[in-house]
């Protein structure tokens, strides 16, 4: 049958339509623009993380340095009352069961250590080091606890982990160890890529997001 003889309703219903060919390019130009799109995504969404991460550390530490003007002392009480005592702390309302991070690190041993780890919200949240009400900071006297220092619980990074801060580096008494004091995201990777030993010259490595709080000369 040819063109002539259909009526013009079948003949705009074909010419409508699109060719094999018409429907394969559009696709294509389709998945390249995708191919572009999706990973600018990723990169937008991924600075994002990390600027929240940032501000978040930064947060956290003003919080921790407030607690330190107050108190004179450090958040590292044990539960016993001993100040000085606590080498890591990790935000967020629970301590993890398991490690949440993708690599083992010293800050994190000690922070999912019953003697040596704590929550930072059992010091800036709530006066209940290692969540021990027996062992609360002074709240009355020239130092003592003016909390809470947070706006509710402390926050877990943008990765879903928690933020360290190694109080330790605040207090130990080492010749070279010890020396910076930090609050530290593990970043994108979940691996601590910072030198525990927190010496004089140690800095933030790998793809590590922190803010230095103090140093010891």
């Amino acid at each position: 049958m040819s063109n002539a003889a259909l009526s013009p309703a079948t003949r705009r219903a074909r010419q409508s339509g699109f060719t094999l060919v018409e429907v394969i390019v559009v696709l294509s130009v389709v998945l390249l623009l995708t191919g572009i799109a999706v990973p600018m995504l990723s990169s937008y969404m991924e600075d994002g993380r990390r600027a929240r991460a940032e501000n978040e550390c930064k947060v956290l530490g003003a919080a921790v340095m407030s607690f330190y003007k107050d108190t004179g002392v450090y958040p590292a009480r044990s539960s016993a009352g001993v100040n000085n005592y606590v080498y890591s702390l990790f935000s967020g309302a629970t301590m993890p069961a398991t490690n949440p991070f993708n690599a083992g690190h010293n800050w994190i041993t000690w922070g999912m250590n019953a003697t040596r780890g704590d929550l930072l919200d059992n010091h800036l949240l709530q006066n209940r080091p290692q969540n021990t009400n027996g062992a609360a900071y002074p709240i009355t006297g020239g130092n003592r606890w003016r909390g809470p220092y947070v706006a509710g619980n402390t926050p877990l990074d943008p990765w879903g982990r928690p933020y360290v801060v190694n109080v330790v580096s605040g207090f130990f008494n080492h010749a070279t160890n010890y020396k910076r004091l930090w609050v530290v995201s593990a970043g994108a990777n979940g691996q601590f890529d910072t030198d525990f030993l927190a010496t004089a010259t140690t800095n933030l490595a790998g793809d590590d997001i922190g803010v230095l709080l103090g140093q010891q000369q």
